[in-house]
């Protein structure tokens, strides 16, 4: 994990979307800022602020950061590409 004190008190998180979510917020991405918790839990609370037409989602869904999914402890650094991975099925 990384550490908060690393970074300014304030930074913003660019969420990448795709299918449901995307089609939800009618965008392809969502910036959200973040201030002193700089973690996927924070994230996921600041997403439900920001875009509430992903309230539904945010229950269920997972981030990716960096193309590893990440538990909501995971710290956020500056530059990180995150995404928010809604469920799927198939068969």
């Amino acid at each position: 994990m990384i550490s908060p004190a690393l970074y300014p008190s304030r930074m913003t998180v660019e969420v990448l979307l795709f299918g449901p979510e995307r089609a939800a917020v009618g965008a392809d991405r969502v910036r959200v800022p973040l201030a002193d918790e700089r973690t996927c839990a924070a994230l996921r609370a600041g997403l439900a602020a920001a875009a509430p037409a992903l309230a539904p989602a945010l229950a269920t869904a997972r981030f990716a950061v960096n193309s590893r999914f990440v538990a909501d402890s995971y710290g956020i650094g500056e530059g990180d590409e995150v995404a928010l991975i809604g469920m799927v099925s198939g068969g």
